[in-house]
């Protein structure tokens, strides 16, 4: 595909257009989750086995229900609904709990109408009154809260509808609704759910043992009829890859997530499993650089440091191959990336150690903070000697999570640090509106450059595709060359699982999808 091609954006996400496909409505709105491997249709032709035993490296928190944790992948989804869904492939809104929407001609207007046939899992209807009360709440305690911050009204305009009013034309707000689900109105109180979430979703919530155990049961009155085909569903948290992958293996879990790409190589050749990325959601591993401590005020030291590191080691040694090396935070499809800038910064030792020569600090030592966590500690030794390759002096600083992330979030780290986040999968502009190392005007390498400001704002008044590949295009090239946030790879939400389970899915976000899941016995 031609570089002109690629900057139209033709091939990926279209502009959000009047009114959503009702085709896709019609056929149950499983395009927006399917995935190519596990094959829903094959699990569609055979019966399922009653239940799917589940192990996952994190343990659920119901408190956390409009923030994405660590835990938040492989449960939420299957208790609740959000309004939207996004395509994976092409990020285009799909009907959801909205079966259809229309925007006014200025685009400060969206009318949603809402699916008559959803009820929660204590039999009360879904109304438009629980859509206003979790957009609301999603404005003042949500984790992409700045995503809706040009939301000026949302009300109840009907017996199914819901009208969203925006203090200015904003391209990316179905981006906020995809994310977000719709909770109970009656059951969720100062931004909590109740001891058992009450929500929309394929399976309703049975007990939370032990703080490490979610057991949760079908449905039966979910509103895709037919779906889920699983009586029940266990989630079991366990501490360290080895027991999740011990679990699997002598067939205690069906199914295991949060587990790292490089321990999942064992499988790998193993017909009794599958190992499945969702490369359209991932944890973006990066090299933050705090551009007020010196040296990494002069840009060429800090174009030093992208030249230096070698992703494609790290994307072999640190993620088993479950990743992809990116000189950029987004996606290497997203309209307006051209190939050039995903690979601007091949590994190149002998050009970093030049630009550092230039810039009269070859030899200079500089300060490296991370996690103290496996991961990290692999991250950081590959980053470090990387680093040293290259002319730097490195010194290594190990903190614990609890400590480390106030420091990066305050941005009072100074010199280096590596750490990984999301929320930047899904477009540049939420990337750069909502994700603390990118966000315009208060990131953690305290860049207000007001260039970047407007950059944003173009990106939010983009009024069609064109429009918004044009301003992505610059925003890559803006950060390729400010060079303040230095991509080392995208690492994929991945699962395993036994190769009796079939239709396994997961949506653009990187949730886990069972509703048309099944095993054999």
């Amino acid at each position: 595909m031609s570089d002109a091609a690629r900057r139209t954006g033709l091939h990926r996400r279209g502009f959000l257009g009047l009114s959503a496909g009702a085709a896709l409505l019609a056929a149950g709105c499983r395009s927006a989750t399917d995935d190519a491997a596990g094959g829903a249709d094959a699990a569609s032709a055979t019966a399922s086995a009653p239940d799917l035993q589940i192990v996952y490296g994190a343990a659920p928190d119901p408190t956390q229900l409009l923030h994405r944790g660590p835990d938040t992948p492989v449960f939420v989804n299957l208790v609740l609904d959000r309004l939207v869904d996004l395509d994976p492939q092409t990020l285009q809104p799909v009907p959801w709990l909205a079966k259809s929407w229309e925007w006014s001609a200025d685009r400060t207007k969206v009318v949603l109408k809402l699916r008559e046939d959803v009820t929660f899992h204590d039999g009360r209807a879904l109304s438009p009154d629980d859509v206003v009360f979790s957009l609301t709440g999603a404005t003042k305690t949500s984790q992409v809260k700045p995503l809706l911050e040009r939301l000026a009204d949302i009300k109840a305009s009907g017996p199914n509808e819901v009208t969203l009013t925006l203090a200015k034309p904003t391209s990316n707000l179905f981006d906020a609704l995809a994310f977000n689900p719709v909770v109970d109105a009656r059951s969720y109180v100062d931004g909590k759910a109740a001891d058992k979430v009450n929500g929309t979703g394929p399976f309703r919530w049975q007990s939370f043992k032990g703080g490490n155990q979610l057991d949760l049961a079908r449905y039966d009155r979910y509103w895709q009829s037919g779906r889920p085909r699983f009586e029940a569903v266990t989630i079991r948290s366990v501490t360290g890859s080895q027991a999740a992958l011990s679990a699997l293996q002598s067939g205690q879990s069906h199914l295991i997530g949060a587990v790292p790409g490089r321990d999942l190589k064992v499988l790998a050749g193993n017909p009794a499993f599958t190992v499945q990325s969702a490369k359209s959601s991932y944890q973006q591993a990066f090299l933050g650089v705090n551009t007020a401590s010196k040296p990494f005020d002069d840009l060429r030291v800090r174009q030093a440091l992208q030249y230096a590191v070698d992703r494609e080691r790290i994307v072999d040694q640190v993620y088993g191959g479950y990743a992809e090396a990116s000189s950029l935070p987004w996606p290497s499809n997203t309209p307006g990336v051209t190939p050039d800038q995903v690979k601007r910064y091949a590994h190149d030792p002998e050009k970093a150690r030049g630009l550092l020569r230039e810039a009269g600090a070859e030899g200079v030592r500089v300060p490296l903070t991370a996690a103290n966590s496996p991961l990290f500690s692999s991250l950081v030794e590959l980053v470090k000697y990387d680093l040293e390759q290259a002319g730097f002096g490195v010194d290594v600083q190990l903190l614990d999570n609890a400590a480390l992330q106030p420091k990066i979030q305050q941005g009072t780290l100074e010199g280096l640090f590596v750490a990984n986040h999301g929320m930047v999968s899904v477009s540049p502009l939420s990337g750069i509106t909502v994700s603390g190392p990118l966000q315009v005007g208060r990131n953690t390498s305290h860049v207000t450059d007001p260039a970047y400001a407007a950059l944003q704002e173009r990106a939010f008044a983009a009024p069609d595709e064109r429009a918004r590949a044009d301003v992505n295009h610059e925003l890559s090239e803006y950060l390729l060359t400010q060079s303040f946030h230095i991509t080392l790879a995208h690492a994929w939400e991945t699962y395993a699982f036994a190769s009796a389970v079939r239709g396994v899915a997961t949506s653009a976000l990187g949730y886990l999808r069972l509703d048309d899941t099944r095993r054999t016995a």
